[in-house]
């Protein structure tokens, strides 16, 4: 009971200073990078076996005062003994525990000073190695601070350097941005370089096709060629567009153009050369025109003198064919024909329809040719190309036509051939006009020496009515009795017939033709003829003026109707001859009514109107009977009245005219004596009106 007292008492007296220099250490600063105040081995191991003592101590006498809560409170080492056993058991715990279990049993008071002793070397050993493993400890915190130091300097340079680089990394991603920007610029100006030059300029193959050397062996254009020189000319007009309307690409517009237009030129004259070839290949008289040939000259009317030229070879070769298959035609015939030209010359109006009719095939198959040719070619340039190529394509047939021609012409003596032959001349030429056109500024042209011919003919043709007018104008023949037209009137009026009848063959719709041949006629043959027929009225026998008259109204109904029963003769011709027949059935009428006068008795009363009617002396009365009984004759019987040369007027509508235009003067002489003879015969007098009816319904 003393000895656990006095080690209790050397455990309360040690147990401080143990933690006092716990506290100084951990007063040092090492408890902040400890987890907590960790002790020695020895300490560990004696601490818990002081608690394990005074708690057996304490119990025991607990027990025997009746439980500690009620006399003695709890040590605080006890508590902290607790704490430890009931937190942290190990070996070492394990182990002092035993040790002062065991020294709990001594009773020898050296062995527990010794036991003490030991407790306490060994706490002060287990201190020392405290003091020493705290030392190494600190010397290697201080190198781990040296170290943390430097790399803390070192991280702070890092981190400063990592701030340089961040702020380079900013600059150069911007720059970046920047560079991005400027090449998604430069891509789109790139983009529009490449459209520029797509649009503006021609490929590299499209250039090597154009400038290509053409070679003997082509013989026919590729197909890319024609597409390359279409884009040429699509490119050139861009580049024309883009000069004229953008002034600041005046520059590259002009340089593009330039470049463009090389290619272009030199593309034009190798497909010259290729259609100047192949034109002087068509000397066949049925010539092949290929498609390519028709579509390379569609592409030379761009260029309108190399289109010319070309057409001017083709021209050239197909007039030495066409010229020697005319000559064969003449001399040895051709598949048209039934035998050669020339056979036919005895004959002028067959040789000349023959020959034109040749001419006329030739230039429309020779059309059909040219037409094939220029099927690509705008209107505009066909009607300027195709009389040029007809002017050189006939010209060797001009001196063949013309001198054959007018030698027929010239041997004929029939006018009636000459008018057929001038009016089938003249149709053929507006024919061949509509097919060939006129060069105006060919010297000499088919059409042009067709009209010369056309001319000479009518010439030639006015020449012979000449000789007729004056062959009729030497023979005058006496009238014959029936007062019907003269021989030589008969004869010419049926010249006069088959030359109006050949109007049939005039082609001019609109009449020119047939007056000319009118005014020709009129002026050549008509007035010779009426002055022929005034001259055979002197002639007549009886010689009274309503034979004359007869006479000469049968010549103007005869020249009227042989000349102008058709529609469309010339109006002044016949304006001429309805005055002389107006004024010739003025005559008629006249005498008609004079006779019809003088045998009705009615002279001596008109010749009592004829003074003033306050000076008249009545009618005598045999006068007015005899006048009364032949005025009932003649009302009964008005044509017995009428004279015989009446009876031989050829045209009834004439002479019908001439009886009511009698018989009408008659009704106004009867109203005029009317009132002379009425009051003494008022029974048997018969009113003007009757008059007028009974001669109207005769």
């Amino acid at each position: 009971m003393d000895g656990s007292v006095i080690l209790q008492t050397r455990i309360s007296t040690h147990a401080p200073v143990t933690h006092e220099k716990s506290s100084d250490i951990m007063e040092d600063g090492f408890q902040r990078d400890l987890p907590s105040a960790k002790l020695t081995s020895g300490q560990e191991n004696f601490m818990p076996a002081c608690d394990h003592v005074d708690i057996t101590m304490a119990n025991g006498k607990a027990h025997e005062e009746g439980g500690p809560s009620e006399r003695h409170p709890e040590h605080p080492l006890a508590k902290k003994a607790k704490r430890i056993c009931a937190t942290k058991v190990s070996q070492d715990i394990l182990q002092n525990l035993e040790l002062l279990g065991t020294a709990a049993n001594i009773r020898d008071a050296a062995t527990r000073r010794k036991l003490q002793s030991q407790l306490e070397f060994r706490m002060v050993q287990k201190h020392n190695d405290f003091r020493t493993d705290m030392g190494r400890l600190v010397r290697k915190l201080e190198d781990a601070h040296e170290e943390l130091s430097f790399v803390s300097t070192t991280v702070v340079e890092k981190i400063r350097q990592l701030k340089l680089l961040k702020e380079a990394s900013g600059r150069f991603i911007e720059q970046t941005k920047s560079l991005d920007v400027k090449l998604k610029a430069t891509d789109d100006k790139l983009a529009v370089v490449k459209r520029i030059l797509a649009v503006f300029t021609l490929s590299a193959l499209e250039a090597e096709t154009l400038e290509k050397a053409f070679g003997s062996d082509d013989r026919t254009l590729p197909r890319d060629f024609f597409e390359a020189l279409n884009r040429s000319v699509i490119v050139a007009e861009r580049c024309t567009t883009l000069v004229r309307v953008y002034n600041p690409s005046q520059v590259l517009g002009t340089q593009l153009l330039d470049a463009v237009s090389r290619s272009q030129e030199i593309g034009y004259q190798k497909l010259y050369r290729w259609c100047t070839d192949e034109c002087r290949k068509l000397c066949a008289e049925s010539p092949m025109i290929g498609a390519t040939v028709c579509e390379a000259l569609s592409h030379l009317q761009t260029r309108n003198a190399m289109l010319v030229s070309v057409l001017d070879e083709y021209a050239v070769m197909r007039k030495s064919v066409v010229t020697s298959a005319f000559l064969t035609a003449l001399n040895q015939g051709s598949s048209a024909s039934s035998g050669p030209l020339e056979l036919h010359s005895y004959d002028a109006l067959r040789y000349c329809t023959l020959v034109l009719g040749w001419i006329h095939q030739t230039v429309a198959t020779e059309r059909d040719y040219l037409m094939l040719m220029l099927k690509d070619i705008k209107p505009a340039t066909q009607d300027f190309i195709i009389p040029r190529v007809f002017s050189t394509l006939t010209e060797g047939l001009l001196p063949l036509l013309q001198t054959r021609l007018e030698h027929v012409v010239n041997a004929e003596e029939n006018a009636v051939v000459l008018f057929r032959v001038h009016h089938w001349i003249k149709f053929y030429v507006e024919k061949i006009r509509t097919i060939v056109g006129d060069f105006v500024q060919a010297e000499k042209s088919l059409v042009s020496s067709l009209s010369d011919i056309v001319e000479a003919t009518f010439m030639r043709y006015l020449s012979v009515l000449r000789n007729i007018g004056a062959q009729i104008s030497k023979k005058v023949d006496v009238p014959p009795d029936n007062l019907e037209p003269a021989s030589v009137l008969t004869s010419t009026l049926s010249l006069l017939r088959e030359l109006t009848g050949s109007q049939e063959f005039v082609h001019s719709a609109d009449g020119s033709s047939t007056g000319e041949n009118m005014a020709a006629l009129m002026s050549v043959v008509l007035e010779p003829l009426l002055r022929t027929c005034n001259q055979s009225a002197s002639h007549v026998t009886p010689n009274t003026p309503t034979a004359m008259s007869v006479y000469l109204l049968n010549c103007l109904h005869v020249i009227r109707t042989a000349l102008f029963s058709r529609p469309g003769m010339d109006n002044k011709t016949q304006e001429l001859l309805a005055r002389q027949s107006d004024a010739h059935v003025g005559t008629v009428v006249n005498e008609v009514t004079g006779n019809v006068i003088t045998n009705v008795r009615m002279r001596p009363l008109l010749d009592i109107l004829r003074f003033p009617e306050d000076s008249r002396t009545p009618p005598e009365d045999v006068d007015v009977e005899d006048f009364l009984a032949a005025f009932d004759q003649y009302l009964t019987s008005p044509d017995g009245f009428l004279p015989r040369d009446l009876r031989l007027l050829l045209d009834p509508q004439t002479r019908s005219m001439v009886i009511r235009t009698s018989q009408s003067l008659m009704s106004d002489y009867y109203r005029q004596v009317f009132p002379l003879i009425c009051g003494r015969y008022t029974t048997s007098l018969k009113s003007p009106e009757t008059v007028q009816r009974l001669l109207a319904s005769a």
